[in-house]
This record gives structure tokens, sequence and C-alpha cells, in this order.
């Protein structure tokens, strides 16, 4: 039996499909990927659970949106949630986090967008959340509110006015008050608090 042996051989590029990691949600889909050895269940079979800080942030970033009550709301189940494992969170940080899901940089800009009756929509575009821009430690200039819509421009504008007619009227005393001052008061307390616990419209 005859061998002929070659001389060693230059190895050629070897091209490869894989993007380069740019954020921190692609980091987290890579970890996934890695450590599911078996490969991923249908859709169907997956529910998101309301005890997985995770599973809550990725439903909340799914709704069309949330009033003001439910903001609250949601972010103190939030606290509970990770309370319960051992954590901590301020109250100030749970609604922002919030405020995250809806595209928002920060709680107090969603709350000065809030429509007439206190509803805050949700500016991400469809997809976005799930593709784990919510892991993604993101500049204020990138957030969705950060572009400024003429809608968000004239619930700004209607904010400042009825934020500033509520103002005028809590430095007064309570026996300064008109009966017409002291149901304005009544009509906004009752609005803001509202359907705080009502289930939230996912757009899917």
């Amino acid at each position: 039996m005859n061998y002929t042996v070659y001389p060693p051989q230059e190895v050629d590029s070897v091209l490869s499909a894989r993007a380069a990691i740019t954020h921190l949600g692609e980091h987290f889909q890579a970890f996934l990927n890695a450590n599911n050895i078996s490969g991923w269940a249908p859709l169907d079979d997956y529910t998101l659970r309301e005890d997985r800080v995770a599973d809550v942030l990725v439903y909340l970033g799914t709704s069309k949106g949330m009033t003001i009550a439910q903001i609250k709301y949601r972010a103190r189940k939030l606290m509970r949630i990770v309370s319960s494992s051992g954590g901590t969170m301020k109250l100030s940080f749970a609604y922002n986090v919030v405020a995250h899901c809806l595209g928002y940089a920060e709680y107090r800009f969603a709350y000065m967008c809030r429509s007439v009756d206190h509803y805050v929509e949700n500016l991400w575009p469809l997809g976005m959340v799930n593709n784990g821009c919510l892991f993604e430690d993101m500049e204020r200039a990138s957030w969705p509110s950060s572009a400024v819509s003429l809608r968000m421009r004239e619930n700004l504008q209607f904010n400042r006015n009825r934020d500033g007619v509520f103002k005028e009227i809590k430095r007064k005393k309570k026996k300064e008050r008109s009966q017409k001052e002291n149901e304005f008061l009544m009509i906004r307390n009752n609005a803001l608090t509202r359907r705080a616990t009502m289930p939230i419209e996912t757009r899917d």
C-alpha cells in the first residue's frame, strides 16, 4: 500500500453568520440558547408567570398601555415579587421600571404624557420587547418617549394646565376652598385611583 504525504496547506478564512453581540438583550438571549440543550418548546406551551420578574416585565411590555392607577398597582406588585425572593426595591424605582415597559425613560414623564382620562399609551414598536430591549441599558435619547409626537405635546400642555389648577387649589386651606374646587379634587382623586386592578389589555 502506498501513502502520499502532502505538505501543510493554508486554511481558508472561515465565514460565520453569527452577528456580534452589541447589547445585554442579545447576551441574555445567547445565554438562554446555550443552556437550552433540548430545544425550545412551542410558544403555546409557555405561560408567563406572575411570580417571576422577567415574565412580569415581558407581560407589561406587551400591553397596549395602562392607567396611572394600573402603573402604581403593578409597581407595588413588582416590589412584592422582588421582596419574596429576598431582594429590595424602592417604590420610585418600581414606578420607573413599569414606565420603562411602556417606552418611557422615567415615570414622571409618563405621568406628564397621560391622556385626558389618565391613560399612558405603550410607545414600544411591536416586537421590540420580545427582542430583549427591556434588558438593554439605554441612554435617555434612545427611549421611544424621546421622540415627542404632536399628541404627546398636546397631552403635556393639557396636563400642565390641569396639574397647575390642582396645585393652586391644594395650596388653599380646606375652609377656603369652594364647593366646585372640592368636587374637582374628589373627581381627580377618583379618576387617578380607579381601575387599578383591572386586567391589562395586550397588543398580541
